[in-house]
This record gives C-alpha cells, sequence and structure tokens, in this order.
C-alpha cells in the first residue's frame, strides 16, 4: 500500500529536480491524485477524460493527451488507455517513495520529453477513429484516411517517413471538408 501523503510530497519533490515538467502536467498530475483519493485510493482506477480534463483545467484534446502520455512515460503513473467511454481509461499512481526507481527511469525512458517527439511511432487505428470521432467525424472517414496511409507505409508525399500523423488527420479534414463545401456550391 502505498503512503499518500508521502506520495504527493515526494511527486513535489520531483516537480522541483524535473525541469520538463510544465504546469499542466503539474495540474493532471494532482487531479488523478484527487480522482484517486475520491476512488478510495484503489489501484488502478478508472477515469473518464472529460472528468479529468475539467478538474485540471486543460482544455485542449491535444495537451491532454500529451500530459497522459508523458505523465506515464516519466514513471509517475500507469495509463492503460481504453477507446470506450463508457468504461474509462484506468490509471495506477506510481509509488514514489522509492525516488531511485523514478531517478533511473527519469535517465533511461524520459531524456526530457523533447526526445519522444522526434520518434513517431505507428497509431493504432483505435487511436485514429478516436481522433477523427472527436472531430465529430463518421469512423469510415477514420477508415479511410488509416488504409491511406498504411497503404504508403506512413510516408508524406515526399517519401520521408512523418512524423505526427494528427498533422495529416488534420490536413486530411480539411481538404474532406474542402471538397465537400465544394460540391455542395455546385449542386446549387
Amino acid at each position: 500500500m502505498i503512503n499518500c501523503t508521502t506520495n504527493i510530497n515526494s511527486f513535489f519533490d520531483c516537480v522541483i529536480q524535473d525541469n520538463c515538467l510544465l504546469p499542466s502536467h503539474i495540474s493532471m498530475y494532482v487531479s488523478l491524485f484527487q480522482l484517486w483519493r475520491i476512488n478510495e485510493f484503489r489501484t488502478p482506477f478508472r477515469i473518464c477524460r472529460k472528468e479529468l480534463m475539467k478538474l485540471s483545467k486543460i482544455k485542449s484534446f491535444a495537451t491532454y493527451h500529451k500530459c497522459i502520455r508523458e505523465l506515464h512515460h516519466a514513471g509517475y503513473i500507469n495509463y492503460c488507455p481504453n477507446y470506450n467511454s463508457y468504461k474509462g481509461s484506468l490509471i495506477e499512481i506510481r509509488d514514489l517513495g522509492n525516488n531511485k526507481v523514478l531517478e533511473i527511469q527519469s535517465v533511461q525512458e524520459q531524456n526530457c520529453f523533447s526526445e519522444m517527439k522526434n520518434i513517431f511511432s505507428i497509431p493504432k487505428f483505435n487511436e485514429v477513429e478516436l481522433y477523427f470521432n472527436e472531430k465529430d467525424l463518421p469512423s469510415f472517414e477514420a477508415n479511410e484516411f488509416y488504409s491511406f496511409y498504411e497503404s504508403r507505409q506512413w510516408k508524406r508525399s515526399d517519401k520521408k517517413l512523418m512524423k505526427n500523423w494528427r498533422a495529416a488527420a488534420r490536413n486530411w479534414i480539411y481538404k474532406t471538408e474542402g471538397s465537400l463545401c465544394g460540391m455542395k456550391a455546385s449542386s446549387i
């Protein structure tokens, strides 16, 4: 059993030492800690993205996903996403009382979040579908986007590996909406 008071104090000790933690990370961690307390310190516990965003005062989906992923990679939490909004994702607050474990992970895994930004990982279809659904687009549009880039091995038009699939998705959505507007104008 994790000593909760020690754990939150250890987190704030880490905040002082870890230059990669931004106010959004701190806000999210404190909000997760509050939800953990509400769930009577059960491990793991389920979260609702909408509730966590409201509690942590994070307005952007991108910031939310970035912060929760970076807290996970830095070793502050264990995050197991669930794409079913009725179930919610699983979170486990890591025991920060053992700072040696955190320091080792900090050096090996984290290397100051900036390195993670340069590594492209192929998204799962569920991630793409969730992104398109958040933009109020149907799942078949996400399927077309995913199939198109899967066939191109996630390379851009200049044959280089893409750096950010969300940027490609935004362009895809913009072009799709533009072509729909053009079709509506020509039919009038």
